[in-house]
């Protein structure tokens, strides 16, 4: 049995219609409209207010669309009534009108300014997330393309105008890039359809959550089977093996996976015990300065690594690609046969110079390590997922580590890690016996407090390195600190001194998904780079090398002789500064705090 009034169904199908929008609402006006006046039309013919039915119904529709009010003059009382009440009905009418087609084109407009309309390009950059007051990547990324045109989309769940405002205040966009931004949900496989991904170059997943970022590459993947000539390069990062997808997946789809954690906790392993080395990686891995590049060129076969690495002028050798595998600081007598590529690290594609410059045969030497050299004891202030890894990665000279608790709400050390014979547990508040480990340590690492805000955690972490600079200067300590930040803002307001090494994770991350945006062969390279197995990067003093401040050297001897240790030779510090590809005949005094930043193995 029907239940519902005749006025209830004519309420609903009336919503649903106006539901449908601005269009289903002017079909709906032009309706009732065209009734109204076939209605009055038919009347005035029946009652002979007028003689035929199409002059009657021009004058209707002419009276409602003008909303005109009939005079007295017009005709017989009947003819004014009815038209009267046309004009009245044609002035609600066009009210209504009026203020449908004024809020649709403000929809429209709304919808323009919040980016909802599809991205018509072709070989573009596209990117999933973007986190206000993090510039870094798009800094990279227009620094990676230099002169040439290229567009970048940035696709989010923020507001279009707060991006392009954030953009327009923090970052110098080039004439020769275009940057697009859209809003929407970059899970929602309907909603990055309006990126074009088809066509682009490249998708870079740049959420903050591990979970948005897996289900934005899913969602891309899956995207990207309706569209079997897409090649685009995926590339995410996530912080722990959790997240990665099936080896079966990562190679189908073209992905890239990186595990940031990974990354930044071998880099902390690194700059630990090697004051400085933080720049030396940020320098390998952005595209400001100096940059890696695969270079092809005929006057390079037939050449040792140790020829090569003497004649090529403002770049260095660090690697050799055969048969498609990188092989970094390879032995110095191996041959550059036909095909090969080798691996440089200059300023910009082809500016390497190849000299003639005299050798002097050199014999292998081995490298001996200072007394000055020897690792102290470790302190670690705080624990989070990273910790671990750092001490599976630190130098195996590293024979004391002390781990300080820093933080109310910070996870227990696990007892596995505290079993190791070098690792022990500071009993007491550390902040309240900072003057007492400052005195003993050797090194000192202070990681970032996950169990907090990031931008807390930031100023704590300043806080404490503020304290331990303090102690170290006034009391002439040794110790170099690494410290673990967050937010790139965070680091901008950091203290600088050539004994603190920043590792800022958001920055980081966005330095390598530039670099393998740009180039994914590169990605074993730094995989390497960041090992404590295979070679490394390394900030060396001079004694070692034997080499003397009292006398001046070529950078090509400098250069002979790192090679002659089984180190390629990077760059060198120098009051705080790191200087790389100096021209080979520039003559160097080096001063006893200098140290040579090298590639090798230990």
């Amino acid at each position: 049995m029907n239940d519902y009034k005749l006025t209830d169904k004519f309420k609903y199908w009336l919503d649903k219609q106006l539901s449908k929008g601005t269009a289903s609402i002017i079909k709906l006006m032009m309706i009732c409209v065209l009734s109204i006046v076939i209605f009055v039309s038919v009347v005035i013919v029946l009652f002979k207010l007028r003689e035929g039915f199409f002059e009657a119904f021009w004058d209707s529709l002419a009276t409602i669309v003008n909303a005109w009010m009939p005079s007295s003059d017009d005709g017989e009382a009947g003819y004014i009534v009815l038209n009267t009440v046309t004009a009245i009905v044609g002035l609600f009418f066009t009210s209504i009108l009026i203020g449908v087609i004024s809020s649709g084109i403000e929809a429209k407009l709304d919808s323009i300014r919040n980016g909802n309309s599809i991205v018509i390009e072709k070989d573009h950059t596209v990117i999933l997330g973007y986190n206000l007051g993090e510039h870094g990547l798009l800094n990279q990324l227009i620094i990676a393309t230099g002169d040439k045109k290229r567009c970048i989309v940035i696709y989010t769940d923020i507001e279009k105008s707060e991006i392009e405002q954030d953009l327009h205040n923090n970052v110098d966009i080039p004439k020769n890039i275009e940057v697009i931004c859209r809003h929407g949900d970059i899970t929602n496989i309907n909603d990055l359809r309006f990126c074009s991904i088809d066509k682009a170059r490249v998708v870079i997943i740049n959420a903050l959550d591990d979970n948005v970022r897996i289900k934005a590459l899913l969602a891309v993947s899956m995207l990207k089977k309706d569209y079997p000539e897409c090649k685009a390069n995926i590339i995410a990062c996530v912080t722990d093996d959790e997240h990665l997808l099936p080896k079966n997946k990562i190679r189908d789809d073209n992905i890239i996976m990186l595990k940031t954690d990974d990354i930044m906790a071998k880099m902390i392993a690194h700059t630990a015990t090697e004051p400085g080395l933080s720049i030396a990686f940020k320098e390998l891995l952005n595209f400001e300065g100096n940059e890696l590049y695969f270079e092809h060129d005929e006057r390079f076969y037939g050449k040792t690594v140790f020829e090569l690495a003497i004649y090529i002028d403002k770049a260095t050798l660090v690697g050799v690609k055969h048969n498609g595998k990188v092989k970094l600081n390879p032995d110095r007598n191996t041959i550059i046969q036909e095909g090969d590529e080798v691996l440089l690290f200059e300023e910009d594609e082809c500016t390497y110079e190849v000299r003639d410059i005299e050798l002097k045969r050199i014999k292998d030497k081995e490298f001996r390590k200072s007394a000055k050299e020897a690792k102290g004891t470790l302190f670690i202030f705080g624990n989070n997922v990273l910790l671990e890894t750092i001490i599976k990665e630190l130098p195996s000279d590293i024979k004391d580590i002390v781990l300080v608790q820093h933080g109310e709400d910070q996870p227990s050390y696990s007892k596995d890690l505290l079993k190791r014979n070098n690792v022990s547990l500071f009993r007491g508040d550390g902040l309240k016996n900072l003057a007492k480990i400052a005195s003993k340590a050797g090194h000192i690492v202070i990681l970032a407090d996950r169990t907090i805000n990031e931008e807390d955690s930031d100023i704590n972490n300043i806080l404490l390195l503020m304290k331990l600079m303090d102690l170290k200067e006034t009391n002439d300590y040794p110790y170099n600190v690494t410290v673990e930040l967050n937010m790139e803002n965070s680091y901008n307001v950091a203290m600088r001194n050539n004994k603190i090494d920043y590792i800022v994770s958001s920055n980081i991350a966005s330095l390598v998904l530039a670099q393998m945006s740009e180039n994914t062969e590169l990605e074993g390279v730094f995989e390497e780079l960041l090992s404590n197995r295979g070679n490394e990067l390394y900030s060396k003093p001079l004694k070692p090398f034997n080499l003397s401040t009292k006398k001046d050297y070529s950078y090509a001897a400098l250069k002979q002789i790192a090679l002659s240790y089984g180190y390629t030779l990077v760059g060198y510090s120098h009051d705080d500064q790191m200087i790389l590809n100096t021209e080979l005949e520039d003559r160097i005094t080096l001063d006893p705090n200098d140290r040579l930043i090298v590639l090798g193995r230990e």
